[in-house]
């Protein structure tokens, strides 16, 4: 029952959403550089000052905390941008100040997977995944998956874009541009 009511949410929301074709969403590529989102896990190095250094989350409000630097806006910077913000709060402070900061975890980026899949749910987003990916790692189809697929990206403006594709096609690759998933994107398999 549980199941039956996530599936008719998912395809309420899925009605009003705005349609879009695969290579539209192909066309968002991930950034190059690796910007630090929430609930990761960074090490902030002062360089000389040991007593400044931490290991330190990015909480739920995207913000760090750092003795002397108080409360930083860490979310959707990239490291070396975080860097050269505490840099710029501790140099008051601390004579010839370098900084450093090493993302330890990615926890943030998160694709989910959602109807007849094995194994649906969350899953960490690490690096470039699929389409084909994405419901591999869901377990595959289940028995009574179907042949479409719904791939749903947030957009900025909470604007929603809805893609549906064949699964058959993409296994055997003429979908052209159903490639890369960003964090929030929602694979559906009816």
């Amino acid at each position: 029952m549980a199941r039956f009511a996530r599936t008719a949410a998912l395809l309420a929301l899925a009605a009003g959403c705005a349609h879009s074709n695969p290579s539209e969403m192909a066309a968002d590529r991930p950034d190059a550089e690796y910007r630090i989102g929430r609930e990761d896990v960074l090490e902030v190095v002062v360089w000389h000052e040991p007593e400044l250094t931490r290991v330190v989350p990015v909480r739920p409000d995207g913000k760090i905390s750092l003795p002397i630097a108080g409360e930083v806006d860490a979310a959707g910077r990239t490291p070396a941008e975080l860097q050269d913000t505490l840099a710029r709060a501790l140099a008051p402070y601390v004579h010839d100040v370098t900084v450093a900061v090493l993302v330890r975890e990615i926890n943030a980026a998160r694709f989910y997977v959602l109807g007849e899949v094995t194994h649906p749910g969350a899953f960490p987003l690490r690096g470039y995944v699929s389409v084909v990916q994405a419901i591999a790692m869901a377990g595959g189809r289940t028995e009574f998956g179907g042949d479409d697929v719904v791939w749903l990206r947030q957009e900025q403006g909470g604007k929603t874009k809805r893609v549906r594709v064949s699964f058959r096609e993409l296994v055997q690759g003429e979908v052209a541009g159903a490639l890369a998933l960003r964090g929030g994107d929602v694979i559906y398999v009816p």
